[in-house]
Order: C-alpha cells, then sequence, then structure tokens
C-alpha cells in the first residue's frame, strides 16, 4: 500500500490538512459497516481507588480527563492548572509506583481519582489495559482527554472555547478523535538552569521547539508523524502522532498501539492539535537512568537507552539549532502552522 505523504507544519495553500487519497476515504466509508474488532484485555490486570472508597460516577456535565503517572510529582501543579483552564472537571488515573509524593498530593486533589494497580505499567500492556479500565469504569458513549502528565493540549481554541465546546464542535462534523502532534520542547542547551518548579509552567523552563525536519504521511491505520529534537539529537524514530481528545463508545479501544487506536478508520480527522511534551530537564541523566532501571518501556527501553547514551556523552551541548523557535505561547503554533483552528 502506498503512503500518502503530507507536510508538516502544515502548508498555507493547503485547504485542507491532509487531502486523504480515495483508497483511504473508501476504507474508512466501509469501516463503519464492518463487523469491529475485539480485543482480549488481560483479566489479571486489576485496579481499585487508592483510598478505599467508591469514586463518584460522572455527571453528564462532567468532562474526565485519564492519565497514568509514575513519580510525576513536579508536573501535578502545572499539569492539574492547565487542564482545569481547559475545562476538565475530573481526572481519573493510575499511580505507578509513584515514590516521590506523587500519590500524596493526587490524593488531596477533590477532583482527582486516583487508583492502584497489581502491576507495573509494562504488564498492564505499557499502560493501554490502565486506561480502557478506566474508561470502562467511569462510562462510555462520552468524551475523554487521554494523556500522560507530561503533556499539555494545545488546539489553537485554547482561549477561545473549553474542552467541552471544542469537542461539541468536533462532533457535529462527523469527528470522533483529535490527532495531535507530539512536540518536543527543549531548553537552549544541557547548561541551562531547566528544573521544573510548582510555580511554573513548563514552557517558561523548556523554552523552545524545532520548527522543521518532520516527515509524515498517511496510512490505513492512520496518521504517522516523526522528527523534532528527539531525531535530530540522538536519532530516534518515535512516533509523534497521539489521540488525546477521543469519544469511546463500546467499540473503542487503544488497540496495539496508543498512536493507532481502534477502530482505526475514525484516526484521518482533517485537523490537528499539538501535545507540548517535556522530557528535557536539567536532570535529564539521572531520570533516565533510573527510567532504564525499571524496564518497563517500549522495545525493551529503546527510547531511553538512546537518550542515556546521548546526555552521558554530552555534558555540555547546545540543544537548540537553526530549526528551533521561541514558544511564546498558543498564538506562536498557529502562526507557525503546528496547529489548525477547527
Amino acid at each position: 500500500m502506498s503512503k500518502s505523504h503530507f507536510e508538516y507544519p502544515f502548508s498555507s495553500e493547503e485547504p485542507y490538512i491532509w487531502n486523504l487519497p480515495s483508497y483511504i476515504r473508501i476504507g474508512n466509508s466501509i469501516g463503519k459497516f464492518l463487523p469491529k474488532k475485539g480485543k482480549k484485555r488481560d483479566k489479571n490486570v486489576k485496579i481499585w481507588p487508592a483510598n478505599n472508597k467508591q469514586n463518584t460516577p460522572l455527571k453528564e456535565t462532567d468532562f474526565p480527563l485519564i492519565f497514568i503517572v509514575h513519580n510525576g510529582r513536579r508536573f501535578l501543579p502545572s499539569f492539574l492548572a492547565h487542564y482545569r483552564n481547559l475545562g476538565v472537571t475530573r481526572f481519573v488515573c493510575v499511580d505507578d509506583a509513584s515514590v516521590d509524593g506523587t500519590k500524596e498530593y493526587l490524593l488531596k486533589q477533590p477532583d482527582v481519582d486516583i487508583h492502584l494497580s497489581n502491576v507495573r505499567f509494562k504488564t498492564a500492556a505499557r499502560g493501554k489495559t490502565w486506561r480502557e479500565l478506566l474508561a470502562a469504569k467511569y462510562g462510555k458513549n462520552r468524551w475523554y482527554l487521554n494523556v500522560d502528565v507530561d503533556e499539555y493540549l494545545f488546539t489553537g481554541c485554547n482561549k477561545k472555547m473549553n474542552i467541552r465546546n471544542y469537542a461539541k464542535k468536533l462532533y457535529s462534523n462527523g469527528i470522533y478523535r483529535l490527532p495531535a502532534a507530539m512536540i518536543d520542547m527543549i531548553p537552549r542547551d544541557t547548561s541551562d538552569p531547566a528544573i521544573l518548579s510548582d510555580d511554573k509552567m513548563p514552557w517558561e523552563i523548556c523554552k523552545f521547539f524545532d520548527l522543521s525536519g518532520y516527515s509524515g504521511y498517511v496510512t490505513r491505520g492512520g496518521i504517522k508523524l516523526y522528527g523534532g529534537p528527539r531525531k535530530r539529537l540522538w536519532n530516534a524514530d518515535a512516533e509523534l502522532i497521539k489521540y488525546p481528545l477521543i469519544y469511546w463508545d463500546e467499540h473503542t479501544s487503544l488497540g496495539v498501539s496508543i498512536h493507532s487506536p481502534w477502530p482505526v478508520y475514525q484516526n484521518h480527522a482533517p485537523i490537528c492539535g499539538v501535545l507540548l511534551h517535556f522530557k528535557i530537564f536539567s536532570d535529564v541523566k539521572t531520570v533516565t537512568q533510573e527510567t532504564l532501571q525499571s524496564a518497563q518501556y517500549f522495545d525493551n527501553n529503546r527510547e531511553y537507552k538512546l537518550m542515556y547514551e546521548f546526555f552521558s556523552s554530552n555534558q555540555s551541548l547546545k540543544l537548540t539549532d537553526e530549526k528551533s523557535i521561541y514558544f511564546e505561547g498558543e498564538e506562536t503554533l498557529i502562526e507557525n502552522r503546528m496547529v489548525k483552528i477547527a
């Protein structure tokens, strides 16, 4: 099957973000009427409320966010503030054996339901099983935000409408999940005092992102995007498209990858958001080493091995180059065509 390539950042001359080829449009149309794939979930994976109390069911007016967290305490104040401002009314999560005060911090938040599990991240299909269990518990046929604790969504409309109204706009146009490019944010160089504190947003610390060097194409399974600082600096081929805003119905699952949810015919929305992604702080070498020791991540921790080798061999290095620009706010993403407004 041929690939349909697209330009990212998006061309100012293209009326649509993706002009899907006929074979994908036909496949999507047929897919709506075909039997949906079933998925066998590991029944040995369990979750339960951290405080051993039954969580309050969601109201129709609630807008929930699902996330998984492991030792993410430093992100929590900015993460919760960002999504509360976006209109999230309930956070539901699984804490993956954190030892840095994450669980204790979340237990103090009245709008957070924190769960524990009998297994670690890898055994829970790298968190996919936990996310599906949470969606099943809190109810289907509704919208969810589904992100990681180091990801901050910008739709291009963050200041114009809350996430509920944005989701309604998608739904009215027959769109049931939002593709978003995961854009890695970086400090200027490794000597920057890039330390995230409770009173800062992470883009005040890691202020730059790459404006070029991306490669994107469309397949039947969804949208693929590669590149950014990870490719430029340590030659990682990480997938950069996720679907952080998703209408979860009886047929929805995360399939074999969080980058390609089922049913896949819903993965070709003609709009795009951005997930600002934050991995590179001053302690990146230490954090990466601890991650390697946990052995919980994809392909035998391939991505983290590359990161650790890079930062171990480069004690003082400029991380930005001529491709990198300064992030001043959502307007920067809109003006540089990293996101298009729905």
